[in-house]
């Protein structure tokens, strides 16, 4: 037991190291902020909507460090940690789908978008100059197959412009 514990301390150390290192990471202070721009038409992706995936990504991490001190913990029973494998396989898992449906989306054209998955339901947030109710409906339809929902009133897409996801962060 002593082998596991130790390779769980190891592994756990490897990723906050590499998280440390990527908060702190040297390359992005040689950036001139005047070459900033949070709407880079390069790049697709708004600055707003990148920041709520990573505070989605953080949330999500803190809980599956919660669920790795119970897998690796002494005390806790079997069931216990059984159940916290689980939920760790379900959260890696919700956040592939998330990603999985965000490139499908984006590789329809669209500048950016954004998937939050819970139990209740979906999220998504298409950035967008014009939408329609048939591509509504080929988003929703892909969703509930990547997600497989078949209850798709738990789906909810918004198509909102730049402006107005950069206007409800700031």
């Amino acid at each position: 037991m002593l082998k596991k514990n130790q390779l769980a301390l190891i592994l756990l150390t490897l990723v906050l190291m590499l998280t440390v290192y990527y908060i702190t990471n040297p390359f992005e202070k040689d950036k001139d902020p005047e070459d900033e721009n949070p709407t880079d038409e390069t790049t697709g992706r708004i600055e707003e909507l990148t920041s709520r995936r990573v505070a989605l990504r953080d949330e999500r991490y803190l809980v599956i460090l919660g669920l790795d001190a119970i897998i690796a913990s002494n005390d806790s029973t079997i069931t216990e940690k059984e159940n916290a494998l689980k939920e760790k396989r379900y959260l890696n898992s919700l956040t592939e789908k998330e990603l999985l449906l965000e490139m499908e989306v984006i590789d329809k054209g669209f500048r950016d978008c954004f998937v939050h998955a819970t139990d209740i339901g979906v999220e998504i947030t298409v950035v967008s100059e014009e939408h329609s109710n048939s591509v509504a409906n080929e988003i929703l339809i892909e969703a509930a197959m990547v997600f497989g929902v078949l209850d798709t009133r738990n789906v909810v897409i918004h198509f909102k412009t730049a402006e107005q996801v950069m206007g409800e962060v700031s």
